[in-house]
Formats: structure tokens, sequence, C-alpha cells
């Protein structure tokens, strides 16, 4: 699988020389192999793609990013077919039962407070809230009928902003970083599922009719959180410039302890994605595996 996150910006055009994604401009050129990259992301709205290289890259199963004018991720370019037996994993899917799928997201939102009581624990904020957090983990039952998620949630971000803090607020400039991380980080769940044969668009959790990706939003709650640690320590100031969203796309190579071991977002994403299909499978929720407890959150810029 890919490692490299390609960012274009100020290129005059992207085409395909052999197996090698080729970067032009003005009379310099750079060739990266295919095989390399997991992703390309492309803010320039005047850079030329060929054809040619847009079918290499679905068969590589390379993300592809466009970006509009605000930077942010407009249009996902993914491969019209998946895993090689696709069809077979789609019919499996289909047959995910209501139980199931109840007992995997209470899992899921346990894994995400989890992982928001650790954000504020290494933020040094109160331990009574961080008690808090973890007592409302442990509330979570299958399919969070309470809202659990909710409850946890005015109390994670009011330990960081004020109390007229709202994520819908595009006053806070965290917002514009937080929404630039989770798109990133969507685009790439989303890619993976597709890669692995699965309906990208039939959730566990989320209904969205318009969301082409609902499993995507679904499988992301416990992954936000890597964002979350970022942009809290590193805010962006008064605006998202280059180098500042260069290291919120790099935050897929961040290192999360899943499974017991040290893994890139890019990998862990891929495991958890493994662990549903066995879950599933086997009906055991000891198979379910998310990134865990970030104390060993590494972020390498």
């Amino acid at each position: 699988m890919g490692w490299r996150i390609i960012h274009i910006t100020n290129v005059d055009q992207l085409s395909l020389q052999l197996d090698n994604l080729k970067v032009r401009k003005s009379d310099d050129e750079l060739k990266i192999p295919l095989r390399d990259i997991f992703a390309i992301v492309i803010e320039d709205l005047t850079c030329k793609l060929t054809s040619r290289l847009m079918i290499e890259l679905s068969k590589h199963n390379i993300l592809v990013l466009l970006c509009n004018q605000k930077y942010l991720p407009e249009c996902v370019i993914q491969p019209v077919t998946g895993h090689v037996l696709q069809y077979r994993q789609m019919l499996k899917q289909l047959n995910w039962t209501k139980e199931y799928k109840g007992i995997l997201w209470q899992k899921i939102i346990q894994g995400k407070i989890r992982n928001q009581a650790e954000v504020m624990r290494r933020d040094h904020i109160e331990k009574h809230r961080i008690a808090k957090m973890n007592e409302l983990a442990s509330q979570v039952r299958s399919g969070d009928k309470n809202n659990i998620e909710g409850q946890a949630a005015r109390i994670y971000f009011n330990s960081f902003f004020d109390e007229h803090y709202t994520r819908s607020n595009q006053n806070y400039i965290e917002n514009s970083a937080l929404d630039y991380g989770y798109a990133i980080a969507h685009s790439a769940i989303a890619r993976t599922v597709v890669a692995k044969g699965l309906i990208s668009g039939l959730g566990i959790y989320h209904k969205g009719e318009r969301n082409p990706h609902n499993l995507a939003s679904d499988i992301i709650e416990p992954f936000r959180q890597v964002i979350d640690y970022f942009v809290i320590n590193h805010p962006p100031e008064g605006f998202l410039t280059k180098n500042y969203r260069i290291q919120l796309i790099n935050l897929l190579h961040a290192k999360v302890l899943i499974d017991y071991k040290m893994q890139t977002v890019i990998r862990a994403i891929e495991i958890s994605i493994d662990s549903f299909i066995e879950y599933f499978e086997t009906g055991k929720s000891e198979k379910i595996k998310l990134p865990t407890q970030l104390s060993h959150l590494k972020i390498i810029n």
C-alpha cells in the first residue's frame, strides 16, 4: 500500500510517464512512482490532469482530492471497482444485522470518548472533567440511544474553548482547521472502505441520504481526536496557511496505538476496517480494533 501524500499547488500539469506521476512546472519536472503514493491533494485550480493519468491513479486505488477556492476538499475521485471479491463483500454487508451494528457503534463511541478524555489529560484539563468523560464512556449502550456522544462533546469542547463555542461557528478559526483535517481523514477512510469492497454509502449509524460515504462518517469518530489534539496545541493564526494545511494533511502519518502496536493513521484505518469485517463475520466483539487511549500519539511534522 502506498504511503506518500502528494500536495499539489502552483503546478502546470500532472501526467503519466511509465508507472510514475510526472509533475511539471514550467521547465521543471518531478517523477514519483505510483506504487509509493497513497493520496494526491490538488489545491491548484489551474492545474491540468491527463485522462491517462486519472485511469492509472484509479487502477492503483490512489485517493485523489480536488479542493475548492477555500482549500477544502470538494471532490473525491474513487475507482469504479474495488476489492477483487467486491460483490461477495457487498452481499455480506447488506446482511449486517441491526444488533451487530448497534454493538459496533457502541464500541466506536466508547473509543471516541476515551480518546477525547486522553486529549484532555494530555492538555492538563481538570481531573474531574476527565473522570466525567470516562464515566460517560462506560454508560454508552448499544446504538448510543441516549446520545452519550453529545453529552461528552459538550464537556470536551468546552474544556478548550469559551462557553460560546460551537462546532458550526466559523468565527473560530479552529473550526476551519478541524473541518480541513476531518475532511482529509474522512476521504482517506472512504478510499479504504471502497478498496475493501464495502458499500461506502451504507453506514452503521449515519444514514444521510445525500452522503455517499456514510460508513466513513461512522469510522472516523475515534480518529477525529488526532486532528483535535494537533489543532488544540497548534492553533492556526488568522487563516489556514499552505504550511498549516500541509501539516494537517500529514496527520495521516501520525502514529497511534492500535492492537498493541504503533501504526500510522493510514495503517490504523485499514486495521480498523478489517477488524469490523471480521467482527460481522464472527459475531465476536473482541475482534473490533480501534485507535485507543492516544497516550502514545506521535505527531510527525
